[in-house]
């Protein structure tokens, strides 16, 4: 855990075949270590996604490979 991150100190009932399934997934030791390390995997796939999403609509402003051909053509 790094220092900087804000815990919080909470009981929840989790499904033992499901903990134990992601454990032997992430590589992970303990409860505390793969709740918090599927949070991660979660969050940052999720981030992923949308910004894939952003991207496939043309939300970000990227050119497409095609436009990017075609100024490399000009240029030459």
């Amino acid at each position: 855990m790094s220092d900087a991150a804000a815990t919080h100190r909470t009981t929840i009932e989790i499904e033992v075949a499901a903990f134990e399934r992601a454990r032997d997934v992430l590589g992970t030791s303990g409860y505390k270590e793969t709740v918090n390390e599927a949070l991660r995997i979660v969050s940052r796939g999720e981030l992923l996604r949308r910004g894939a999403a952003q991207i496939r609509a043309g939300g970000l402003g990227l050119i497409t490979p095609e436009q990017l051909e075609e100024q490399r053509r000009a240029r030459a």
